[in-house]
């Protein structure tokens, strides 16, 4: 089956992408909650998240691509460069934080360009690879980084000492 041709351009975030980029993470964010509560977000998130976002636009040592359609962001990914255990052997890696393609967008070949772009930086860069998590939940995502060849290494857990939190088997 052929692909279509491409309706998005990927560029590199600016610091003027922030807000349309946050607005897009708190979408992401409400598509996590509705995985887990413990993705809930706090009141003032979004304007966090673009103050935050506006300063991996001008860091050498982080990450910000977007998707543009019709000069419209579509989409974004973001993160950092990160070294990983002393304890291991030595490697730096991309790690992703932040990955999200608006819906009606999806499984048109965006996430796929976006990861595309940090590969290519991250070689740039000279890290090792590229690091991620996704919520245990999101079977589509999950399947997605599987089909660009990431593989699972480890499990992230919770235990909640809440309010109303069962402490004891």
């Amino acid at each position: 089956m052929a692909r279509e041709p491409k309706e998005f351009s990927i560029r590199p975030g600016r610091r003027e992408d922030a807000t349309a980029a946050a607005r897009l993470w708190m979408q992401s964010a409400a598509e996590h909650a509705s995985y887990d509560p413990i993705y809930a977000t706090s009141a003032n998130a979004e304007r966090i998240m673009r103050r935050f976002l506006a300063d991996l636009a001008s860091s050498a040592h982080s990450f910000l691509f977007v998707a543009e359609k019709d000069g419209r962001l579509i989409g974004f990914v973001s993160g950092e460069l990160r070294e990983g255990s002393p304890t291991f052997n030595s490697r730096t890696w991309a790690a992703v934080d932040d990955v999200f393609v608006v819906p009606e967008h999806r499984s048109r070949g965006a996430g796929r360009a976006l990861l595309e772009e940090v590969k290519r930086w991250a070689r740039e860069k000279g890290a090792a690879g590229i690091s991620l998590q996704v919520a245990a939940a999101n079977r589509r995502g999950r399947e997605f980084y599987r089909r660009l060849g990431f593989r699972e290494i480890s499990v992230y857990e919770v235990l909640e000492l809440g309010e109303g939190t069962e402490t004891s088997p």
